[in-house]
């Protein structure tokens, strides 16, 4: 594998130190496959496919990430859920397998070391991120994906039932969540060992616009410090979380959490982010990933980039990315453009 500085800029920009470039993350799964002009199926089911496409739109888009076309619903369906995967879209879960203690208490949940026990995941993802380790030629870090605990939970019992669970029975949804996060710590380390270099988790349903910060730290904090500890006491490896939406009030706890890098909402001020994150910990975004990076130009995506750095990279940091993940109408040129921006904003630095 070839040394490209993919890598040592990230640590760079993870240890607040300024480079020649701030690092970019593409932010895509599955748009790397419509790129190419597969459908999200044959992609899916097929590592090969899966890896090359990824790394093929990492290397165009000039990303310091590679993600293969992972589907994140893939475990649900090792679980036993109803889910359906549509031959050009994500998958996504039909029914939801948990009402109370008693559902909770014969929840069955897959050792992801058991290959018999969760044959999708393994062929999705294990097989998916084996690939991409044999066919990267330069050292981008390879990102897994895993939801979060309470968003993990929220599959298993419905989001709104189980928001409302907290409020009826606290004990309730406590006790799913205390059982999703060692299945999430689970996933997070077959995935790491089998070729993802870093740790990269989502858990939308931590956001403010879903659950207050007391809430947050009642439910989510105690999970999510679980699922982290565990993933970094194994391996050496940072740890990327992604939260949708209002994320300004809750992040004060994630250092505490050992989280090395926030990926947040383009909704959220960069500046406030910047300000609240300081040096303990690297942030990540946050470009409108649809007015922007699904429906702007080029020189708009440059525009808003250099605005971003202006604000929270001049002194490291801050790695370059959308709000959210790349919509997969998304054209190449755009998403490239941010590629672009981290590098040539500093081309001419003194005269910013």
């Amino acid at each position: 594998m070839k040394d490209a500085g993919h890598r040592e800029c990230i640590r760079a920009a993870l240890d607040h130190e300024i480079t020649d470039r701030t690092p970019v993350n593409n932010f895509a799964l599955v748009t790397a496959a419509r790129s190419a002009g597969f459908k999200v199926e044959e992609a899916r089911r097929d590592p090969k496919i899966s890896a090359k496409v990824s790394v093929d739109y990492a290397m165009k888009t000039l990303s310091d990430f590679v993600k293969p076309v992972l589907d994140s619903q893939v475990p649900f369906a090792d679980i036993g859920m109803d889910v359906r995967f549509p031959e050009d879209d994500y998958g996504f879960v039909k029914a939801h397998p948990v009402e109370d203690a008693e559902d909770i208490d014969e929840l069955a949940l897959f050792d992801p070391n058991i290959a018999k026990d969760c044959p999708q995941f393994t062929q999705v993802m294990v097989e998916g991120l084996k690939e991409t380790s044999k066919i990267l030629e330069e050292d981008l870090h390879i990102c897994g994906l895993s939801w979060g605990p309470i968003t993990t939970a929220g599959y298993l019992m419905g989001v709104e039932d189980m928001i409302m669970m907290t409020m009826m029975d606290p004990d309730v949804a406590k006790k799913l969540i205390t059982k999703t996060a060692p299945f999430v710590a689970a996933l997070q380390n077959k995935m790491i060992e089998s070729g993802a270099t870093i740790m990269w988790m989502a858990d939308p349903t931590s956001s403010g616009d879903l659950i207050s910060p007391d809430m947050f730290k009642e439910y989510s904090y105690p999970a999510l410090k679980e699922v982290i500890s565990d993933v970094k006491t194994k391996h050496a490896v940072s740890a990327y979380l992604h939260i949708c939406g209002e994320t300004l009030g809750i992040m004060p706890m994630l250092p505490e959490l050992k989280v090395d890098c926030f990926s947040f909402d383009h909704a959220v001020d960069v500046a406030k982010a910047k300000r609240m994150a300081g040096k303990k910990m690297a942030i990540m975004g946050n470009i409108d990933p649809v007015s922007l990076i699904m429906s702007g130009t080029p020189d708009d995506i440059a525009t808003e980039c250099y605005r971003i750095i202006d604000i929270a990279g001049r002194d490291g940091g801050l790695i370059l990315a959308p709000g959210c993940e790349t919509p997969q109408s998304s054209p190449d040129a755009n998403v490239r453009a941010m590629g672009q921006s981290g590098i040539d904003y500093w081309k001419n630095r003194s005269s910013r």
